[in-house]
């Protein structure tokens, strides 16, 4: 029998609105909540099982109820639980922190900016080419350069920074200019060769900052590798193609490791993976394993020289965030780059993505996937195939991406959809059993979404 009770029927509305997904779907039944997490695993109101496979969102690589980290927040706390960090004042272990990020950051003799998150680190960086562009009587250098399909932050100005959702926004605000991303698998022409690609895409930036006024761009923003869109890793020659471009223009390179930082990729930094030398670096995610809300920014010696000359001109350098070089943040950035290097993690880490990388493999012909891409201890299968003449075949990767990550989802891992792409990135403490439990399911969502097509 049919009941009429509304209480049974009616999906109440959340008053917190959630990202990346349409509003009208932030309800109680569209909702899992999620109340425990421990290890890799976390766990909802129901008491299911999730393998967190992404590190939610590639920033628990420590995993959940680390109790040292915990107990290091919780001394701060007790010792100095906040303090702002301007006027002459600050705390020791902000500038501990500081000196630790000095020793390790991808950047020549860097000093440290804080922030509360990776987009406040992009934003206020932005802000700082700004101050300096002034400082030297350059004050039209200030457009930035970031590549389609990035993401860079949630901010106005990092919104616009970031590559794609400007529509809808009424964005980018003027200053921001975009060039391609290095899809070589998606766009890549029939029978291109990576370096021939990478050429192409060096010849289309070049071509950006020729159009642009002389001398009116100050730098140009990239992850190393892009998550945020697929995991794009790009052909070993499109950097050295790239930084040759901005070399000759002398534009500044800044590497957002917000995603890639702290052993991620099997170094410390994606750009030591790589071989980049940025003049710059943005970090964030990885930096506290997501126990406390920090960022930092590695300036680079000639911005930083830029910020001592402006300053001394005006006499302040106007700006500070209220949370930023929060000391409770100091003492968890601290702490987890302490247990990350004891523990020997960012090698655990390229370990245990190199048997990531073999797990994925096993499916890389399989009928529903194009190809399978990893880097460090990251991988994803790509939904877009191309056929026997090097050319794109099916128009239905992202409706593939979806059935797959729904799949995968009810099977207890949650993965993170980018672009036509699965992406998986667990916490960097995760042991080889975990790593092949994660494959396998992989391979019954596989079969779960071939059969329901």
């Amino acid at each position: 029998m049919a009941t009429s009770d509304p209480a049974l029927t009616i999906d109440r509305r959340l008053p917190l609105i959630l990202g990346f997904q349409r509003v009208a779907e932030s309800t109680e039944k569209a909702t899992r909540f999620i109340e425990y997490g421990k290890g890799i695993c976390v766990y909802d109101s129901e008491g299911r099982e999730y393998i967190e496979a992404t590190s939610s969102f590639y920033v628990a690589s420590l995993g959940y109820q680390n109790d040292e980290l915990i107990d290091a927040i919780e001394r701060q706390y007790r010792d100095l639980p906040f303090y702002v960090s301007a006027m002459h004042r600050t705390s020791q272990a902000s500038v501990d922190l500081a000196e630790k990020l000095v020793e390790i950051a991808p950047v020549s003799e860097p000093h440290v900016m804080f922030g509360s998150s990776g987009s406040e680190a992009n934003d206020f960086l932005i802000k700082m080419l700004r101050f300096a562009a002034v400082a030297r009587g350059e004050p039209d250098r200030k457009t930035i350069i970031s590549r389609r399909g990035s993401y860079h932050g949630g901010t106005l100005a990092t919104a616009s920074l970031t590559g794609g959702h400007h529509d809808e926004f009424g964005l980018p605000i003027e200053g921001f200019r975009h060039v391609s991303q290095p899809d070589y698998h998606g766009a890549r022409e029939p029978s291109e060769s990576p370096a021939e690609y990478s050429i192409r895409l060096a010849g289309e930036l070049e071509a950006l900052i020729e159009a642009e006024p002389e001398g009116s761009i100050a730098a140009f923003f990239a992850e190393p590798i892009c998550f945020s869109d697929g995991l794009r890793t790009p052909p070993a020659e499109y950097f050295p193609a790239m930084t040759t471009v901005l070399e000759r223009y002398g534009i500044d390179f800044v590497a957002d490791e917000v995603v890639t930082g702290f052993g991620r990729t099997g170094r410390v930094f994606a750009s030591e993976t790589l071989g980049l030398r940025p003049h710059h670096a943005t970090m964030a995610k990885g930096i506290t394993s997501g126990y406390f809300p920090l960022s930092a920014i590695a300036v680079g010696r000639e911005l930083y020289q830029d910020l001592e000359t402006g300053s001394d001109r005006i006499g302040t350098l106007a700006h500070a965030g209220t949370f930023a070089a929060h000391p409770v943040g100091a003492a968890a950035g601290l702490k987890a780059i302490e247990i990350i290097e004891r523990d020997h993690l960012v090698e655990h880490a390229a370990t245990m993505g190199e048997r990531l990388a073999t797990g994925l493999a096993r499916y890389a012909d399989h009928p529903l996937v194009g190809d399978v891409r990893s880097a460090g201890l990251a991988g994803c299968l790509d939904f877009l195939r191309r056929d026997g003449d090097d050319r794109p075949v099916n128009d239905d990767a992202d409706a593939v991406l979806k059935t797959v990550y729904e799949a995968l989802l009810e099977r207890g891992v949650v993965g993170r959809p980018a672009g036509r792409s699965l992406v998986f990135a667990p916490p960097l403490i995760i042991k080889a059993d975990e790593v092949d439990e994660i494959c396998s399911r992989i391979g019954l969502a596989l079969e779960d979404a071939l059969g329901g097509s």
